[in-house]
């Protein structure tokens, strides 16, 4: 009966249809629907006819039998414009009909986006999200109003393209979810400022189990805690690009993080490039310009950057020494570990700088024993201890 399309095509006559559609032969059903999807999806179909066929489709969705709607549904899912109301009917059959035309049916725009996503439960509202394609429209309303399912297949979606203000909406409506900051964690482009406050999140609740837990001394565990916190903000402040970590650094000091704690566990870690960083901002100069300062052969112009900076005079002596073993190795043409590093800071303290007394170097030593690596932490406070026998 429904051999070709040649034989549905004259006239239209959608009046042989009635008997078929009302009929009890499922196969015959099943072809119906396949033949009239495939016509009304085929562009050189002419608008009139199908027009004239797409009222049948509403009878088809309407089919006692999944096969009959699963056909209409897989094939309509090719055809670029269909009506927003057999579209939702589609959408609201059974899962295993409505999510694989949810998915890649041509014909699902903004509009009707919008709708699904206010009205349609979280797994259409996931698949959904997964779609290719999506429009800033659709991404905008997923972001702002959808579900946590919905947001979290969005960040899973590489297509999507999301703006600094898209991530932002996220964090705030759910960074609280372990699973969805560890989506936004795995997105390329997401915002060093939620990096950095994730990273002091994940810090505070490691001090919270712990203090809970009872494993370690209240002190010790701000001390772990601090120290995870500021290493996860230095490991973002390192992998993103040198302009980017000039904004993070007036980010860290708006929220008080820019401290001189951090600066010198910077430092006693060979993370110069965040020291460099940081000295900028609190000097107010550009980063080449506080660099320069930092690795003159004449002492007087780190002396001068230091005091434009505002950091405390008890951490002068430490930050010159890094700064020195800097030069050092640039000359030398080393790429040394940090541990090397704080080694060469320590040899420095320890044997350098004429005018340090005992008790002063043991207090620039002292440094090394709270932020160095742990193998120098070890060595650092001994040395410490005989410096300040010989004060």
């Amino acid at each position: 009966m429904f051999a070709s399309q040649s034989k549905v095509i004259p006239g239209l006559d959608v009046s042989i249809f009635k008997s078929v559609l009302e009929g009890p032969d499922v196969k015959a059903r099943q072809e119906l629907a396949q033949q009239l999807s495939q016509l009304y999806a085929n562009p050189a179909t002419a608008a009139f006819e199908r027009e004239q066929i797409a009222p049948i489709f509403f009878k088809l969705a309407e089919d006692g039998e999944t096969e009959v709607r699963a056909v209409m549904a897989e094939e309509l899912a090719l055809a670029a414009e269909l009506p927003s109301d057999l579209i939702f009917a589609i959408v609201a059959d059974e899962d295993e009909i409505a999510l694989p035309f949810l998915l890649n049916a041509l014909s699902i725009s903004s509009n009707e986006c919008a709708v699904i996503l206010k009205v349609g439960e979280e797994l259409r509202q996931k698949t959904l999200a997964t779609r290719a394609g999506l429009t800033p429209e659709t991404i905008d309303i997923i972001v702002d109003e959808g579900s946590l399912l919905a947001a979290s297949a969005l960040l899973d979606n590489e297509s999507a393209e999301l703006s600094a203000r898209h991530y932002h909406a996220l964090y705030t409506r759910f960074g609280g979810s372990a699973e969805m900051a560890e989506r936004m964690l795995g997105r390329a482009d997401l915002p060093f400022d939620i990096r950095i406050l994730q990273a002091r999140r994940a810090a505070s609740r490691l001090r919270q189990m712990m203090a809970a837990k009872g494993w370690v001394p209240a002190n010790d565990a701000r001390e772990i805690c601090a120290e995870a916190e500021d290493n996860a903000v230095m490991q973002v402040l390192f992998e993103i690009h040198a302009d980017d970590r000039a904004h993070a650094m007036a980010f860290l000091a708006a929220k008080n993080l820019l401290t001189p704690a951090f600066i010198v566990r910077a430092a006693a870690t060979g993370q110069m490039t965040i020291v460099e960083a940081a000295l900028a901002h609190l000097s107010g100069l550009r980063g080449q310009e506080a660099a320069a300062q930092m690795y003159a052969l004449n002492g007087n112009a780190f002396k001068s950057l230091f005091r434009r900076s505002g950091l405390p005079q008890g951490c002068f002596g430490f930050l010159r020494a890094a700064c020195d073993v800097v030069i050092e190795i640039q000359e030398e043409g080393l790429d040394i570990s940090s541990t090397e590093f704080g080694g060469r800071v320590l040899e420095a303290l320890m044997t350098r700088y004429e005018a340090m007394s005992p008790a002063d170097r043991a207090r620039q030593i002292e440094y090394l024993g709270r932020f160095g690596e742990d193998k120098i932490r070890k060595v650092a406070k001994r040395v410490k201890v005989d410096f300040l026998r010989a004060a």
